[in-house]
């Protein structure tokens, strides 16, 4: 059975089980996802799609969706005919997109670079929880620093936390990764592996969970678990029913937090309808806000997600990353009402597979690398008692510090405070 992928920002199979094979954007035109209410059983809604011409492809059963494909020259009107049937909650496209690899920068620096680039200044107010010792040397990069996780680490650093990287996979076998990951699906085809094939989902993982050992990066949370829902290809491309379909996978196996450094600036009801299902089922989504400059990106800019900004550090003088010398928001991060908080997005340091570079470290710019910073910080929240989104929102806004000269749009609640989530 055959299907399109669908996208990426640097913004299992349910039932079916079906192998998916690699299309192309072409194959992909001629499919839509049809949602039904509650009522009809999974035969009857099979039924009733190919009584309209269509043919089923995939399902979702837990959330009552069928993926189905049509003629090019009828889907238009098998669209407005199923939207107009009262047992059809919504229909929509089966987006294909392969711009989702969006960062703020496109080039990638090496971490002696950004050592000698990023001023390093204590920003919150000296903590009474006592900073893990050693932590506060080259492995502990700038923006691990900015968010205090340090502080936090001597009682908590995420242990038993599920996290899952909905992303381009996971390479497991990076040095700070190793032991880290314990597992995943991948959305695109379920008999191929999960393993990173480009680098994005990689460089996220270890801004959330990279070890703590003295070498090369550590992440937020260290102790945390890392799950990769692989739902992108190796060009960063794919298909609103694979994003679906992995989000429905952490909602199905535990995931307390899930990353999402993806997204697009159009408005997606069908992503919105699956995150719906996997909040319930208690997942705390943490997404990028994007890297236009302009308004909140989605899914970021739904209420069920978290959504982050990115921040730029103090002492950068390039204008296309930060709009100053001071901290602030970085220029190419998008911003509006929706936008939950702010977090270290510029220069980030973190890991990459083997195969971009043997030391496996590189640094990039972009809200995808903000938001695993707000990833991390909520496994500590719910490694220290948080439970449910609700739960975790707002043990991270309570630990939250705005920041002078920032407006709300800008930061949300502002940074936050590792410290005051180990308390």
């Amino acid at each position: 059975m055959r299907r399109g992928y669908w996208w990426l920002s640097l913004l299992l199979a349910l039932g079916a089980g079906k192998a998916q094979a690699a299309v192309s954007a072409q194959d992909a035109a001629d499919k839509l996802i049809v949602a039904f209410k509650p009522g009809l059983t999974d035969q009857q809604q099979r039924q009733f799609v190919e009584a309209q011409g269509l043919k089923v492809v995939d399902a979702l059963p837990a959330l009552r969706v069928l993926l189905v494909q049509a003629p090019a020259a009828k889907l238009g009107f098998a669209q407005f005919r199923m939207m107009s049937d009262p047992k059809v909650l919504m229909v929509g496209a089966d987006t294909w997109r392969d711009d989702w690899l969006s960062m703020g920068e496109s080039a990638l620096d090496p971490l002696s670079k950004v050592q000698q680039s990023v001023k390093e200044l204590p920003k919150f107010k000296a903590s009474t929880v006592k900073a893990l010792d050693g932590a506060a040397d080259g492995e502990a990069q700038w923006g691990i620093k900015r968010v205090n996780a340090p502080a936090a680490w001597p009682s908590n650093q995420g242990a038993g936390v599920k996290v899952a990287i909905i992303d381009t996979g996971i390479d497991p076998t990076v040095p700070d990764l190793k032991g880290r990951v314990a597992g995943g699906t991948n959305a695109i085809d379920d008999k191929a592996p999960w393993v990173d094939d480009h680098f994005h989902g990689t460089h996220v993982a270890g801004i959330v969970a990279a070890e703590l050992d003295g070498k090369g990066v550590v992440g937020v949370a260290p102790k945390a678990t890392l799950y990769a829902v692989k739902v992108l290809t190796k060009e960063g491309s794919g298909d609103m029913f694979g994003i679906m379909r992995g989000i429905m996978w952490t909602g199905q196996n535990g995931i307390s937090v899930a990353n999402m450094s993806l997204g697009a600036p159009q408005e997606m009801p069908l992503i919105q309808y699956a995150l719906q299902m996997a909040v319930g089922q208690g997942v705390s989504f943490a997404c990028a806000a994007g890297n236009d400059g302009k308004a909140v990106n989605w899914p970021a800019a739904f209420p069920e997600c978290i959504a982050v900004s990115a921040s730029c550090p103090e002492g950068i003088t390039e204008t296309k990353l930060c709009l100053s010398t001071s901290e602030g928001i970085a220029a190419f991060s998008s911003r509006g009402s929706q936008v939950a908080f702010i977090a270290p997005g510029v220069k980030i340091p973190s890991t990459v597979p083997t195969s971009n570079d043997p030391s496996n470290v590189h640094a990039y710019s972009g809200t995808s690398m903000a938001t695993p910073h707000v990833t991390g910080l909520a496994a500590l929240a719910v490694a220290k008692g948080a439970k449910g989104p609700a739960a975790v929102r707002a043990a991270l806004k309570a630990a939250a510090e705005p920041l002078p000269g920032l407006s709300s749009s800008e930061q949300g609640s502002g940074m936050i405070n590792a410290a005051k989530l180990a308390r």
